[in-house]
């Protein structure tokens, strides 16, 4: 009878080990996909800010007037010699619905577009989910984007606060991984 219950006893015991082994196991699974959606996402933003600095530092590089055409929440339009060739170019950066990434496991990722000239909007779907912009005149004062309609108040912008926040495409026990970016970018042609 000692020995009946010696076996049940490590049966217990070992039906225990092996759960926790499991649980572990399943902890450790959930927590490197977790790793790794947070370092691609990372990645994303480091790249898609880059690019964004890189071409919002030129916005009205060799333009007399009316450098900024669009200005909104997500949309903007401005002039620029972009690839320093003596030729105005139009830059335009815009944010998406959606409703045109519903394969994605993701439902709130959307594509961030960049239009040079009048080439087809290329776009990237690196998990974008919320692009804004705030403009602020030589004061520091926030502009009001319904006073941006008017090309005089476009005329007054002269610094760019850019908020960019990207997400993973999948999600960890539905969480989706992200990384948010914020800088205020001041153009020295807006001056």
């Amino acid at each position: 009878m000692a020995s009946l219950i010696d076996i049940v006893t490590a049966a217990v015991i070992g039906a225990a080990i092996v759960l926790m082994i499991i649980g572990l196991n399943f902890y450790i699974e959930s927590s490197s996909r977790d790793i790794v959606n947070s370092g691609i996402a990372q990645s994303n933003i480091s790249d898609v800010s880059l690019i964004l600095e890189y071409d919002f530092y030129k916005i009205g590089y060799r333009v007399s007037s009316n450098k900024i055409s669009l200005a909104d929440s997500t949309r903007l339009r401005y002039r620029t010699d972009f690839d320093n060739d003596g030729v105005t170019d139009s830059l335009y950066y815009y944010l998406g619905p959606t409703s045109e990434l519903p394969s994605t496991p993701n439902p709130n990722d959307r594509m961030l577009y960049r239009v040079h000239n009048s080439e087809t909007p290329r776009s990237s779907n690196v998990g974008v989910v919320d692009f804004k912009m705030t403009y602020y005149d030589s004061t520091g004062s926030k502009l009001n984007y319904a006073s941006l309609t008017s090309q005089a108040n476009r005329n007054r912008i002269r610094s760019i606060e850019v908020y960019l926040k990207i997400e993973a495409s999948s999600s960890v026990e539905g969480t989706y991984a992200g990384a948010e970016w914020k800088k205020n970018i001041r153009p020295k042609n807006l001056n």
